[in-house]
């Protein structure tokens, strides 16, 4: 089988969308010999640590942009709904081009992993998979108020965005028509799919964790642990939707424990101020951005990760945590209750904070469930595709 990939994101050595487009190009790899198509920007990276894995003889990239002009006015996520359009048809000139000289019996789409922003990639090839993809996860309106006014306007833009993309987008109409499987982040975005493409619907978060990694940081000295039982951690950009003022006030609610919370973002100042409002702040530490390998070092050491996110379609962190035997508190949406987080229901937003409470407490008696690993994840595909017709036994 030989494959070619669509992958905007993709690093080595990293978590979120990037580690997700490393992680699965190798697991591509071990279905046939693929061509991954990424982004210019991530070449250094890629060509750095591809000698170093065993999937090397099989994976290629191909490195793809606009022109410098069309790069300059995309900055982060300035201009991404414009420029990743615009990126996909460049991938797809380059993967027509390939297709003429190898002649892929499967095309596939790894990211942008977002269900309604649509691909091209099933333009190329005789056979398409999309994903795994998320995006379906809707917003939960009962917690208003830990989102504030402006985390209140972006989730109407994001609820309308949804909703659009979803009856408008014919890039996204093209890719669910054109799917023999479309591989989704969590139960949500596949009910979230128009009904008549559900049917080729399979629920696999994209995280994969590297075995290598796992064997580094698993099995923390128990006297570390002891240490840091009463000690909380969350991490992440600092918005609305990622629940900041729900894990401030479940730690409001246990006295004797601490809370550390790393990173940045629009909303920092609006915790720190909340923090002082319920009388926290001796027991709250704001230590800003951790470079992602300091991260993980200080996530050894924590004793409870707490993820009380509205709509993480994944949240690649938890398996993170999980792979250090940190056990993790989440909410009952989207992709972690999926990948061993401790799901506490939404009800009312009192009721909510006061059974996050109890779960943080509980979860340091319980063993952390054991993180998905490439060869797992390529087991369930396997499976997937046999169940399709994509893949025989013999093959």
């Amino acid at each position: 089988m030989k494959i070619v990939a669509f992958a905007y994101s993709c690093e080595p050595d990293e978590g979120s969308e990037p580690g997700a487009g490393w992680m699965w190009s190798r697991l591509l790899a071990h279905l046939g010999e693929t061509w991954v198509i990424t982004r210019q920007n991530n070449r250094e990276l890629i060509e750095e640590h591809l000698s170093e894995i065993p999937e090397r003889d099989s994976l290629h990239f191909e490195f793809v942009d606009l022109p410098e002009w069309a790069r300059r006015w995309k900055k982060g996520t300035r201009g991404l709904r414009l420029y990743y359009p615009l990126w996909q048809m460049a991938a797809w000139s380059r993967a027509r081009k390939l297709d003429k000289r190898h002649g892929f019996d499967l095309s596939w789409h790894l990211t942008l992993a977002n269900i309604w922003a649509g691909s091209v990639a099933g333009f190329v090839g005789r056979k398409f998979i999309y994903g795994p993809v998320g995006g379906g996860v809707p917003g939960s309106w009962r917690l208003l108020r830990a989102l504030g006014p402006a985390g209140i306007r972006s989730e109407i833009v994001r609820a309308f965005s949804r909703t659009t993309a979803r009856y408008l987008n014919p890039l996204a109409r093209a890719a669910w028509q054109r799917a023999e499987l479309i591989f989704v982040q969590n139960p949500e975005t596949r009910d979230w799919l128009p009904a008549k493409h559900r049917h080729k619907a399979e629920v696999l978060p994209h995280v994969i964790f590297d075995n290598e990694r796992r064997a580094q940081y698993m099995g923390r000295p128990q006297d570390v642990v002891s240490e840091r039982r009463q000690r909380a951690m969350f991490a992440g950009r600092l918005l609305p939707w990622k629940g900041g003022v729900l894990a401030l006030e479940a730690i409001a609610r246990l006295p004797e424990w601490q809370l550390d919370i790393c990173g940045t973002g629009p909303e920092e100042s609006r915790l720190k101020l909340l923090s002082k409002q319920l009388g926290i702040t001796e027991r709250v530490t704001f230590h800003g951005w951790v470079p992602r390998n300091e991260l993980l070092k200080f996530m050894e050491t924590t004793g409870v990760f707490l993820l009380p996110s509205m709509h993480d379609e994944a949240g690649w962190v938890v398996v993170e945590a999980l792979s250090l035997g940190v056990p993790v508190v989440c909410l009952d949406r989207g992709g972690p209750p999926l990948l061993g987080g401790t799901a506490v229901p939404i009800t009312t937003i009192g009721n909510t904070i006061h059974m996050l409470a109890q779960a943080i407490v509980e979860s340091t008696r319980r063993t952390p469930a054991v993180p998905p690993t490439l060869e797992s994840v390529l087991a369930q595909v396997t499976q997937e595709f046999r169940a399709a017709g994509l893949k025989g036994e013999d093959d």
